[in-house]
């Protein structure tokens, strides 16, 4: 705190005397807000320079006066701005300025922006994806966000029908996954063949992939946030597409002083499947569908207010025989009221109310008996962020959350409960953080979060750091500290709808990691850029679920349930090469990591990987344009999963029943001792733009598995020979998107 207080007494003066240019940066052509644009006023003895924040706004503190500057506002992809500016002392100006997009084709060089550029600078392990380029990369019906991020290094995934993100070494439920700062639970479509992710909807996303910033918490791995479109403020523009899977539609434009979006989705596999349903073939009844909506009103040029939401279902029912059916529905509710509000040109604040409701419910009947399990769990959050440019070489910022939980599980059999959990915590957190640019070559990132979360009185108090240097075409990153988790996923790991969440209560401990991330990064041009990273992650009070207890258990805490104590650590090495202009882009991603889980009560209380350990991890990613046409391929290698393998068989007879069939068993070996083939894949596409009657089109044809190579997925024993469970063969697609 005296160290603050020197701070705040240094600046008063500075700020006082010196001049103030502020403002919001924007695209010209819809209005959408450019966070992280660079803003640089040359011509005092030292260049002064800020970035813009997530929603555009930029602030320069401290300009001499009687100076004449030149003004910079530059963002990759976009036309430069320059102006002309002189101030005096304590001046105060308001400089909103909107950027004209650029296409530069130079022999079909393309070059595209980079929406995170700071995050990029400061943060090791921080990963963006534009929705362009994922819509190029070949994908099972239509391009997903979350599957395109499988082909990153460090990133893997259960299987092919499988959107959960496995991240250096870490579970799903160890990523935090927000759309417009809502949290979502089971983001999944289709037992996770698609991401509830609309891409036409999606503005930008961007990727912590470890020792994330202070401003994030809750999770002991990482950050996934995505934003959807604020809207087309310059006029009306409609997109979407259809493929051999579903449909989609995006709509957006203006207000009198604002926008809108509004976004829907949905399959339509069902009729497909009742035409192909009759006395002699069962196949289920299934479909899914998802809505996004935003508006965005200016009230003022300080204010500004943003309402946005999401709907999405997945329902399924399959009738087996006479006596027996299975059903399942499950899907996201999620709303956000924001407010934008510059409180003076150097102090920029948001203030949301958010909700988000995962629910889920599965009904079996097998043989005339009934089984019910229902899970859900809701928040409701308040929060508030604020950014203080401080200087032009401390940019400092600050917030706080509040958010109510309320978790339900309750499982049913034979219409007699056998569990039913209701509990609701409350979870409080503040942060801290300063950007610091002690020179024009060095960023540092300090950061203090504080959580006290309910349910067992649990406090603490998490460090962050990270920093970046760089010397010409090098540049050399570090970061790290400590995160928590309340919050627990158990997940089957075949498909998301069976999966729910539980707190972790005063019965156990909440997990906790220690991270730290190291890299250097060579960008000798534009075009080519390469990156290796190694990480480590130390983990503990790690928990799983326990698989020994018996069905009619009348549990009362997650300790009855669970198996606690758990320790762990994750580390690895990341290599990623791209090239990113020209006719051919793509890049190269390679990992090599190990991942280890040690629990008293499990394996002897000896190490064992996880089945997301993989050794060796291989993708290449490549897209080729030549005029209309536009050809892509993704290859993938990977070292097989990790399974538990059969030791031996044995046979057991009941004394007390004379006749009763001989029972045929298997003694498990060492836990995930063996693996699976390696995994390996070739997906192809080829796409074409149009344009007819005014619209402009693309047509695409697209193959997964071009080889047709059945990867293994899981191993299933039985009286017999072990049965190994194959993941997907070929799956051609073709489609059409869509804009005008």
């Amino acid at each position: 705190m005296k160290s603050l207080g020197v701070l705040l007494l240094m600046l008063l003066p500075l700020s006082v005397r010196a001049a103030t240019l502020s403002g919001f940066i924007a695209d010209r052509s819809n209005g959408e807000s450019l966070p992280y644009a660079n803003v640089v006023l040359k011509g005092a003895d030292r260049p002064i320079g800020a970035l813009s924040n997530v929603d555009g706004y930029y602030a320069i503190q401290g300009v001499p006066e009687d100076i004449s500057y030149v003004l910079t506002i530059s963002y990759i992809g976009y036309i430069s701005f320059q102006d002309t500016l002189s101030f005096r002392a304590g001046e105060t100006r308001r400089l909103d300025v909107q950027l004209k997009p650029e296409l530069i084709v130079v022999e079909e060089i393309v070059v595209e922006g980079k929406r995170e550029e700071e995050e990029q600078l400061i943060q090791p392990g921080f990963v963006e994806v534009e929705t362009a380029k994922i819509r190029e990369m070949p994908a099972i019906g239509e391009a997903d966000i979350l599957r395109s991020l499988h082909l990153l290094p460090g990133i893997q995934a259960a299987s092919d029908i499988s959107s959960g993100l496995y991240i250096r070494g870490g579970g799903p439920d160890q990523t935090l996954i927000l759309l417009d700062q809502m949290p979502l639970y089971n983001p999944s479509h289709a037992f996770g063949f698609f991401s509830t992710f609309n891409p036409d909807a999606i503005r930008d996303m961007s990727l912590h992939k470890g020792a994330y910033p202070a401003k994030y918490g809750g999770r002991l791995g990482s950050v996934l946030d995505v934003h959807n479109k604020d809207g087309n403020r310059k006029g009306f523009d409609a997109s979407g597409g259809i493929s051999l899977i579903a449909a989609r539609l995006t709509l957006e434009g203006p207000t009198p002083k604002g926008s809108w979006m509004v976004s829907g989705r949905r399959t339509y596999i069902d009729p497909l499947l009742s035409f192909i349903r009759d006395e002699d073939t069962d196949v289920p009844t299934y479909y899914f569908y998802d809505l996004n909506a935003k508006l965005n009103q200016d009230f003022s040029d300080n204010d500004k207010v943003q309402i946005s939401g999401y709907f999405g279902r997945d329902d399924l029912s399959f009738d087996v025989d006479e006596d027996s059916f299975f059903g399942i529905r499950w899907g996201n509710t999620a709303f956000l009221g924001k407010w934008t509000h510059v409180f003076s040109p150097a102090l920029f604040g948001n203030f949301v109310v958010a909700g988000s409701d995962y629910a889920s419910k599965i009904e079996l009947n097998i043989l005339d008996t009934p089984i019910l399990l229902s899970n859900s769990i809701t928040d409701f959050t308040i929060k508030g962020d604020v950014d203080w440019f401080a200087a032009h070489d401390h940019a400092i910022s600050g917030g706080f959350l509040a958010t109510h939980y309320d978790f339900k599980f309750y499982q049913e059999f034979n219409r007699s409960s056998q569990f039913d959990l209701r509990l609701t915590p409350n979870l409080l957190s503040m942060y801290v953080q300063d950007h610091w640019q002690p020179g024009s070559a060095t960023d540092i990132r300090l950061g203090m979060r504080s959580s006290y979360f309910s349910a067992g009185d649990r406090f603490h108090v998490e460090p962050r750091l990270s920093m970046s240097y760089r010397k010409g075409n090098w540049r050399w990153k570090a970061a790290g500290g400590s995160f928590h988790q309340y919050l627990q996923l158990v997940t089957t790991e075949l498909f998301s709808g069976g999966d729910y969440w539980v707190p972790l209560d005063e019965s156990v401990k909440p997990g906790r990691s220690w991270q730290g991330v190291a890299g250097v990064e060579w960008e000798p041009s534009e075009r080519y850029q390469a990156t290796v990273e190694a990480y480590y992650t130390d983990m503990a009070n790690l928990i799983v679920l326990d698989n020994r207890i018996a069905a009619d258990i009348d549990a009362k805490n997650v300790e009855d349930t669970f198996v606690s104590g758990g320790t762990g650590y994750a580390t690895g090495v990341e290599v990623f090469l791209q090239r990113r202009t020209g006719r051919l882009t793509g890049w190269i991603g390679y990992t090599l990591g190990w991942t280890r889980r040690t629990f008293a009560e499990l394996n002897q209380g000896k190490a064992f990987p996880p089945k997301y350990d993989r050794r060796h991890d291989v993708s290449f990613v490549s897209n080729y344009r030549l005029g209309r046409w536009s050809l892509g391929a993704n290859y993938v290698y990977g070292t097989g999963q990790a399974f538990t393998p059969a030791s031996a068989r044995y046979s057991l007879r009941s004394p007390a029943v004379p006749h009763r069939q001989i029972e045929n068993l298997v003694l498990p070996s060492d836990r995930n001792s063996a693996r699976l083939l390696p995994y390996q894949r070739l997906d192809l596409n080829v796409k074409v733009r149009f344009r007819a009657f005014e619209v402009n089109g693309e047509f695409y044809v697209q193959v997964f598995n071009v080889f047709n190579r059945r990867n293994e997925w899981f191993v299933i024993f039985d009286e017999s020979d072990p049965d190994v469970v194959k993941m997907l063969p070929i799956v051609p697609t073709l489609g059409i998107n869509f804009n005008f």
